[in-house]
Order: C-alpha cells, then sequence, then structure tokens
C-alpha cells in the first residue's frame, strides 16, 4: 500500500510538471501502468500522462464532481456491462496506418464490443493451468488437460492405505472453488442481473453440478473424502502440496505460476486446463478504453496506439526485470500481453517454462459479458452458491436470487453508514 501511495505522488509531481503539452490522466487498478506511462513520457514529448490507482476502479464511475476526469481507464472487469454507459467508440484506431486486429486474440478482441463496435481493447488476460511435480510427467503427457483427462489420470495415481483412506488423491474438484466456477464456466452457465433480479441458466447449472457429483464419487469416492483429504494434507501453497508428492495436482493461474520465485518453482510444471478444445480466460482480464467525457480524445488514441505496439511492449517487460518488478505482477500488466506476437517472442526469454506452455490462439476463449461489480459479486454471491450446490449441503437456504438481494440491500447499508 505503501508502494502504491509512493506511486501515486510521484506521478502527481510529474503531472502538475507537464504543462505545455496535452496531459492525460488515466485511471487504473493495475500498479504495472504506473511504470507504463513512465516509459511513454519518455518515449516522446508530444503527450504527457499520469497514472492514478484506484483500488476500486469500477466503483469509482463515474468520477465525484470535485474530481479530475479521466482521460483513459485501464483495468478488470470493464467488461462487466459498462461499454456503453463510460466508453467511447475507438473504430478508428483500426485501419491501415493505425492498428491490425490480426495482431489481437481474435475472441478476446471481439469482447471489448458492444452492438458490433469497439469500445474496448485488451491488455492482457490470465489463463486456469494445474501444476504437477516434474517427477510425475509419466501421468502427464498430453500437452493440455480437459477435465477428462483429469479424471482418468487421477484413477491411475490415487491411492489408499490399509484402514481404506486416502494416502495419494491425483485430484479433487472441491479443493477449490475457483475449479468448480470454471467448470461451470466451461459448461455453459451465464449469469445475468433482470429487473433487478440474478438469473442463470438452471439447466446448464444443474447439469455441470451432477456431472461435478458425478466426478468426485466415481474417483474419489465422494466429496467427503475429497475434503478430509485437503483439511489433513493440503493446508500449504499450490506448489508444496505437488512437490509433497501426496497430490498429482494442484490449480492455480497464470499470475500465480509466474509468481513463484525460482526456488518454489523447482520440480514443477504446468498444463493449460483445455476442454472441448477451448481455454477459458480468466473473467479479470484487463482492458483499456477512453472515457466518454474526456476531452482529450486524441491524445489518448496516440497512447493506446504506442502501448498496442510490438516494440512498446518489449520495452515493458526488459524495464520490468531490468527494476525487479516482475517479483510483484506477471507479464503485461499483470498477465499475458493481448498481442499474440508479443507472448510468442518475448515471454519466453524472461519466462523459460513457457517455451514448452505458450497459449495458442485458436484455443483460447473469452467469457461472457458479466453483470456490472462482477468481481464483488461472484466472490460474495456466486462462488458460496456454487460450492454449496456441489457439496449438496444442508443449509442450503436462499436461491441464488434470494443472496443477490442480500447482498444488494448490504451494500445499500454499507454505503449509508460510509456517509
Amino acid at each position: 500500500m505503501k508502494r502504491i501511495f509512493f506511486l501515486a505522488i510521484f506521478s502527481t509531481l510529474l503531472f502538475s510538471c507537464a504543462n505545455k503539452v496535452p496531459r492525460l490522466v488515466l485511471w487504473t487498478d493495475c500498479v504495472d501502468f504506473v511504470s507504463y506511462t513512465e516509459l511513454f513520457n519518455s518515449s516522446q514529448d508530444k503527450v504527457k500522462i499520469v497514472a492514478i490507482y484506484k483500488d476500486d476502479l469500477t466503483g469509482s464511475l463515474p468520477p465525484a464532481k470535485n474530481e479530475r476526469r479521466p482521460d483513459i481507464i485501464a483495468g478488470a472487469f470493464l467488461r462487466s456491462g459498462m461499454q456503453k454507459k463510460y466508453f467511447s467508440r475507438i473504430d478508428s484506431l483500426f485501419g491501415k496506418n493505425t492498428l491490425s486486429k490480426e495482431i489481437f486474440y481474435s475472441s478476446i478482441l471481439e469482447s471489448g464490443k458492444y452492438k458490433e463496435k469497439q469500445y474496448l481493447l485488451p491488455v492482457s488476460f490470465n489463463l486456469p493451468a494445474l501444476v504437477f511435480q516434474t517427477d510425475n510427467y509419466g501421468y502427464v503427457r498430453n500437452a493440455f488437460l480437459s477435465f477428462d483427462d483429469i479424471k482418468e489420470i487421477s484413477e491411475k495415481f490415487n491411492k489408499k492405505d490399509g484402514a481404506g483412506a486416502y494416502s495419494a488423491m491425483a485430484f479433487g474438484p472441491h479443493w477449490n472453488p475457483d475449479f468448480l466456477y470454471l467448470f461451470l464456466k466451461n459448461a455453459g452457465v451465464n449469469y445475468v442481473v433482470q429487473d433487478g433480479e440474478f438469473a442463470y441458466t438452471e439447466d446448464a447449472f444443474q447439469n455441470a453440478a451432477n456431472s461435478i457429483s458425478e466426478w468426485s464419487e466415481q474417483i474419489n469416492g465422494g466429496v467427503r473424502n475429497e475434503l478430509d483429504f485437503a483439511f489433513n494434507f493440503l493446508y500449504t501453497p499450490f506448489y508444496e502440496q505437488v512437490q509433497s508428492g501426496r497430490s498429482l495436482f494442484a490449480y492455480a493461474t497464470s499470475d500465480q505460476i509466474f509468481s513463484l520465485t525460482e526456488d518454489q518453482f523447482k520440480e514443477i510444471d504446468f498444463h493449460w486446463i483445455c476442454n472441448d478444445g477451448k481455454i477459458q480466460i480468466e473473467d479479470d482480464a484487463v482492458m483499456m478504453g477512453i472515457y466518454s467525457a474526456s476531452k482529450n480524445k486524441a491524445a489518448a488514441k496516440k497512447f493506446m496506439l504506442w502501448f498496442m505496439n510490438e516494440d512498446s511492449q518489449k520495452k515493458m517487460l526488459e524495464r520490468k526485470f531490468a527494476m525487479k518488478l516482475h517479483t510483484q505482477t506477471f507479464g503485461i500488466a499483470g498477465g499475458f500481453s493481448s498481442m499474440q506476437s508479443v507472448n510468442q517472442k518475448f515471454f519466453p526469454i524472461h519466462y523459460r517454462a513457457l517455451l514448452s506452455n505458450l497459449p495458442l490462439g485458436e484455443k483460447i476463449s473469452a467469457p461472457q459479458i458479466f453483470p456490472e461489480n462482477w468481481n464483488v459479486i461472484k466472490r460474495s454471491v456466486v462462488i458460496p452458491f456454487i460450492e454449496e450446490c456441489a457439496q449438496k449441503s444442508d443449509s442450503q437456504s436462499m436461491t441464488l436470487s434470494e443472496r443477490y438481494a442480500e447482498f444488494i440491500e448490504q451494500s445499500i447499508q454499507s454505503k449509508s453508514l460510509e456517509r
């Protein structure tokens, strides 16, 4: 937090000095953008930009009356129903002498559209993976892991002691609520807020929940066995879980994996979870757009064009490692670049484990556009509901819509107390 405060003060000083050229304000919840704006400012003298860190970026919109409005907004969950409310169209960025749509992962670029018009540019994304110990390559032969692959491998790995308890369990879907959420997302479960009520595709949800229960029963003897095993043996960080040899797989995302130190990364590897030929990106993909009320839209486009340039992103990565910022965040803005060539050419130089694990463009899939405040709703409402349904909990007392209504009421009360 002190570091973020220092960066904000530094940026404010930089902003006050640049008074003879167009001055842009960028709001972000990704601290890496402070470094990127410094790099941009040093690369030319036509436009100057300052990054202002916002811990609750989406909750800060629209700006307060006494607050300098942003020109550019860059961060996670901007796709959550916000394009039409806060952003300007940026179709003019694409053309003969500007950006080519071919440089992006097509599904992620498409996700920045609203009614076929481009409002947001993708910046970065993360992917789901399973981590395993290198001694266990014999079990993990496929370059990508589907859910069926995981089940088949798990059955071969699992072992019981003389008392019939599991002494080794490859993987339990109930070990990680984020894995349960991923399973439902792959099954086509969508969520929407309609007329103030929270709804979801119930048939797809129920079918997926039944499939998870069958998985646990057939492979691991039931949910109780999975949870008992996790309680007894999986109380350490994910990389230590597989290093112990008791479990084969641990669920993690690319930003978690590449936040490990060299010692933590010893003797482990990973494969992407790819089901039905698609790797679902994480919901918190970073996007960037021009604020609709900005008076410096032409200058803002110059920054965006500079940012979406292969050489610029090469320098961003080099600067990150030279300043040892890679120990705090992964890649470009905390994830893989939205530009395919950057991942292919430069990421393996800095992240050696990617030499055999580069994500392929045709496999990358962007999720649905979620309701606003999805980052909070997902953790407070959806994930607990999924866990209870998957475990067939007797304590389940509310529908998803009722949980959402309670969440909204509590949010209103909390805001009233703040005032």
